[in-house]
């Protein structure tokens, strides 16, 4: 009897001691976290979250439960530990010995455009019989850029090579006669007084004199994401920041400067995006940064006070490419004296197949109607 009362209060101290040291030193020297392995990727493409938890103690812990929250627009490829309402909440266990670390890979696809983070996760343990839960938060700092993914190659080519058109064309318009670049072989386009009498004497073939310009050529795209009525068209404003998203790649990648104007704000800073020109692959990024970040759920000005703000700064030398479902009256009056002054400007105009164009107030833009599958 008092062997077994000796053993029943050992084994009472034991539970108490562990008790007593789960509780309080559980997580001590206990790390966790998350996050993401590439900083971006492009709508549709597989991304990866990296889980890591340390135990750099004495103490095993046999369970740990670590949870977070993300935006379901992130599908996890395992549908295990994971549920789904208005987030995506994932659970996953771990049993970490004395002095260990684990890592786990959760491989995920990115479906839609945005800026996602995770900023913290929560932390369950337990002592060695399982009656106890302790429980801890850990802040992190991760978060993912998912570009917006390309449109229809087929059907972008056309108003690019409207564009491109319109562009050649106004180049010749602002050729400095006195920046000389060059000689080169006479084309019927060419003016007689581009000749070159002298260096054609000598080859026996008409040559025309080469000039620079006096200002390059630029694209400057306005995207319109307001809503027109009541009626909330997302899966149309998504598609015209894809097509600003494939437009400027390819006019940056024919060397032509690129700016951008939208009343759309940015999911942090509430602010509305506003690019000045510029080119190459670094300015490419920040564009589709820009774009990745811009917020549908926040409220837009009016795209007509915009449009009145951008004629004060216009210049003779800019396209403008309006994109915009919204068709309100004001949008194409302002937009309509923007073209008088910069002939051959667009505006691309995604649709449904059953909705109507109004462009009515709008004769000297030349439009392009993008037909969109049903959302």
């Amino acid at each position: 009897m008092v062997i077994l009362l000796f053993t029943g209060l050992c084994a009472g101290v034991l539970y108490l001691l562990q008790s007593w040291l789960y509780e309080y030193f559980w997580g001590k020297n206990l790390s966790a976290d998350v996050t993401f392995t590439e900083s971006a990727i492009t709508e549709g493409e597989l991304g990866q979250l990296q889980e890591t938890i340390v135990n750099a103690k004495l103490l095993p812990l046999p369970m740990v439960r670590v949870k977070f929250e993300i935006d379901r627009s992130l599908q996890f490829e395992e549908e295990g530990n994971i549920s789904i309402s208005d987030k995506c909440y994932k659970n996953d266990i771990f049993s970490i010995m004395l002095y260990q670390k684990i890592t786990r890979t959760i491989p995920f696809r990115g479906t839609k455009r945005g800026y996602y983070s995770i900023d913290q996760m929560d932390l369950v343990s337990t002592d060695l019989f399982m009656t106890a839960t302790l429980v801890g938060v850990k802040p992190v700092h991760t978060n993912l850029l998912v570009y917006p993914k390309g449109v229809n190659t087929k059907q972008l080519w056309i108003p690019y090579r409207r564009i491109m058109g319109t562009l050649l064309t106004r180049r010749y318009a602002y050729e400095d006669p006195f920046e000389f670049r060059g000689i080169r072989d006479y084309q019927p386009f060419d003016r007689m007084k581009d000749v070159n009498w002298k260096a054609s004497a000598k080859t026996g073939e008409l040559k025309v004199n080469m000039h620079d310009y006096t200002a390059r050529q630029e694209v400057f795209f306005l995207l319109n994401l307001e809503t027109e009525a009541m009626l909330e068209y997302e899966s149309l404003k998504e598609e015209s920041i894809r097509i600003v998203n494939s437009l400027a790649e390819w006019f940056l990648l024919q060397g032509i400067p690129v700016g951008l104007l939208s009343n759309g704000r940015d999911i942090e800073t509430k602010k509305e995006l506003h690019m000045v020109s510029g080119s190459g692959s670094g300015h490419l990024m920040v564009i589709r940064e820009w774009l990745a970040r811009l917020d549908l759920s926040q409220e837009c000005r009016e795209y007509g006070e915009l449009l009145k703000e951008q004629t004060a700064k216009q210049r003779k030398d800019t396209l403008y490419i309006l994109v915009s479902t919204s068709q309100r009256e004001r949008v194409q009056q302002e937009f309509n004296q923007i073209c008088k002054k910069s002939k051959g400007s667009m505006w691309i105009l995604p649709l449904y197949s059953d909705m109507e164009e109004r462009l009515t107030d709008c004769p000297f833009a030349e439009h392009y109607r993008w037909e969109v599958g049903d959302g």
